[in-house]
């Protein structure tokens, strides 16, 4: 195959299109009730627990066996990240199962996404580039 096949291949290859029996995060999720309640109510619920407690205690034990502590600005970030998960995940299961409402479920997800990212990018950066426990 020549190089301008191959990159002509790589450009025009038909696209992704998820059916309704897939379950992608970008797209309406998997319809029933364990999905709703389960995935998008307890699980969320767990996660949202662990990030409150974690940033009204400023502290958490990180790694396996609590290898490492996480203090002030490091704990509050971890919350923040794992308090994130939660409202991405309760976005996208629960609200993302109402089909009037998909278009919250997507500013939730967004919102939950930046708040993951931005705490747990935060966390890894001041303890892996800076060396700050």
């Amino acid at each position: 195959m020549s190089e301008s096949s191959w990159m002509r291949m790589m450009w025009w290859r038909s696209t992704y299109e998820p059916t309704a029996y897939d379950d992608d995060w970008e797209d309406q999720p998997r319809q029933g009730a364990f999905y709703k309640w389960v995935l998008g109510v307890m699980l969320p619920a767990a996660l949202l627990a662990y990030g409150v407690c974690t940033l009204v205690r400023q502290e958490t034990d990180f790694g396996p066996d609590g290898g490492m502590t996480l203090r002030g600005l490091n704990a509050l970030a971890y919350g923040t990240a794992w308090a994130s998960a939660g409202v991405f995940l309760h976005c996208h299961y629960f609200w993302g199962n109402i089909y009037d409402q998909a278009r919250w479920a997507v500013l939730g997800k967004i919102a939950g996404a930046a708040g993951f990212i931005a705490g747990l990018g935060f966390v890894i950066v001041r303890i892996v580039v800076l060396g700050m426990r």
